[in-house]
């Protein structure tokens, strides 16, 4: 019988046990044997969280940065934050929403897919938040959108900004200072 030249179930498993034996500094273990399919369902769940817990990652350094800029100041930021932090993690509605300093922020933490450009699915995501900053959103109903500073957080990773800059359109702007207004959407990468 030939040997095959590739086999899915090898290289996915060889992946698994490879990014565990570095995560948790050991030589390898075969991890992927000592789990059944109800461990494997249940790791994906937790990668869920994961997930968000890179976006909040992201969401704070976000808010950080337009405060080292004088967008908002310190104690601004940390109401901003807290804010976030009652939010539960999968609400309906902007990943940033402040009333008192009127400014909306959709957060993303997508990496491309391909060599320079999203996915598909993650072109339809990104851009129905971008539309959701235009026009705003059904289930936001309460925010006038024309009276809202608007941005667009991408966590910083290779080939976003390329990936980007084919997405968004002429009312986008890359933020490089305080001096905002309401008409663009503000895009902002965030390196964690």
């Amino acid at each position: 019988m030939e040997k095959k030249e590739y086999s899915r179930w090898e290289n996915l498993t060889k992946k698994f046990n490879q990014y565990w034996n570095q995560a948790l500094k050991t030589d390898n273990e075969d991890y992927f044997k000592r789990l059944d399919i109800a461990d494997i369902i249940s790791m994906k769940s937790l990668f869920s969280n994961i997930n968000n817990l890179i976006t909040l990652e992201v969401t704070n350094k976000f808010i950080d940065y337009i405060c080292k800029l004088g967008v908002i100041n310190s104690e601004q930021a940390d109401k901003i934050k807290e804010e976030v932090d009652n939010q539960h993690a999968n609400t309906n509605g902007y990943d940033v929403q402040n009333k008192d300093n009127k400014i909306i922020a959709e957060v993303k933490c997508n990496i491309p897919v391909e060599e320079k450009s999203f996915g598909v699915a993650q072109k339809t995501a990104i851009k129905k938040d971008l539309d959701g900053l235009r026009f705003g959103k059904t289930k936001s109903k309460d925010i006038n959108i024309s009276e809202y500073y608007k941005f667009m957080v991408m966590q910083d990773l290779p080939n976003v900004r390329e990936a980007m800059q084919k997405l968004y359109g002429e009312d986008c702007v890359e933020l490089t200072n305080k001096n905002i207004n309401k008409e663009q959407i503000y895009i902002v990468y965030i390196k964690i």
